[in-house]
């Protein structure tokens, strides 16, 4: 009786741990999900079955990342233009972007006409929007806590690509001098004005990618997970690495500047502006001494300009003195001419 026990104990264990591995694996990808339809202008049906097929493809391998969790229903609203969609539906978004998400409302806005005119890649921007509703799913009841630059940092390190054309090299002076804007300040909303918004964006993607790498996306998705109105997602970041805010954003500056090769990069794109900014005191001290050359022309010339000024006037009143003695003598002579004539006479 001992052995058999034993025996279908062992066979209960095997199956509990075989369910156990099966429930852990990515369930199957659910296509069903997202809904894609034709938004608002005149946007053809080739173009929405063209959003629909990226949408297939790229959710996907998306799903894997995030565990194959469940996904609850989805819409992905292909708009025309900008222009045709209403306004209280764009407020808020920057003119520039091709596409945003509503979070907590499980929409996803494509503006084809926007990629067209600022030649952003659909799949890339597809798939970027499809992050921020994946993790707006991931996370629950909380997405409302996860600060909007981690956000934006996954889905542009998901998505290969980045958004406003930021990059990391955008960074290398602003670490240098100090002046990078605060994680707090970007988490709720990011800037309006175009500059500071791709700074935020090229810093967003920067940390995020930074910490993936040096942590793993797994701990970062769990850290999204622990983060709820109790626990922020800083305090859930630093519990999970065990290294405080500061270590790590000091860490990653250290990285932009000195691992990144992005100050290389920013040497070789600007070589020709730095070369000025290099050169710039020999061309001043040239063009000092070429405008005292000219000053010192401008005042040769001004002087020999009155020199030879006085000199006519001088030569004018010689001329002028000359015939008046000339007219002088000519009376004299006529006077003495007289003179002889009325001797005559008298004799």
């Amino acid at each position: 009786m001992f052995l058999p026990r034993i025996s279908l104990l062992t066979w209960i264990l095997a199956l509990a741990l075989v369910s156990c591995q099966d429930s852990s694996k990515p369930k199957a990808p659910q296509l069903h999900v997202a809904e894609v339809v034709a938004g608002t202008g005149d946007i053809s049906p080739e173009t929405v079955e063209r959003v629909r097929q990226i949408v297939a493809t790229e959710l996907v391998p998306l799903q894997e990342v995030f565990g194959g969790k469940k996904i609850g229903r989805f819409f992905v609203h292909v708009h025309a233009s900008r222009d045709s969609m209403p306004e209280q539906l764009v407020a808020g978004v920057h003119e520039e972007a091709p596409g945003f998400a509503i979070l907590g409302r499980h929409q996803i806005h494509l503006i084809w006409g926007q990629m067209a005119r600022t030649g952003s890649k659909p799949r890339g921007v597809v798939r970027h929007e499809l992050v921020h509703e994946l993790l707006d799913q991931y996370v629950g009841n909380n997405g409302k806590h996860i600060p909007r630059w981690f956000h934006e940092g996954l889905a542009q390190l998901l998505a290969g690509d980045t958004y406003l054309n930021a990059r990391e090299d955008d960074l290398v002076w602003r670490v240098g001098a100090g002046s990078l804007p605060r994680f707090g300040s970007l988490a709720k909303h990011f800037p309006t004005q175009t500059t500071k918004l791709r700074t935020a964006y090229a810093l967003s993607f920067s940390y995020v990618a930074w910490l993936s790498r040096e942590y793993g996306m797994s701990l970062l998705l769990r850290v999204a997970r622990f983060t709820d109105g109790v626990t922020s997602f800083g305090q859930a970041l630093v519990g999970q690495t065990g290294q405080d805010s500061l270590q790590m954003e000091t860490a990653w500056q250290n990285y932009v500047l000195y691992g990144s090769g992005a100050p290389w990069r920013v040497l070789f794109t600007n070589w020709f502006s730095l070369l000025m900014i290099l050169a710039l005191p020999v061309l001043v001290l040239a063009l000092m001494r070429r405008l005292s050359a000219e000053q010192r022309a401008a005042r040769h010339l001004a002087a020999r300009a009155r020199s030879d000024k006085v000199r006519a006037q001088q030569a004018a009143e010689r001329r002028e003195e000359l015939a008046r003695l000339a007219a002088e003598g000519d009376f004299e002579e006529r006077e003495d001419l007289n003179r002889l004539e009325q001797d005559g006479e008298q004799r």
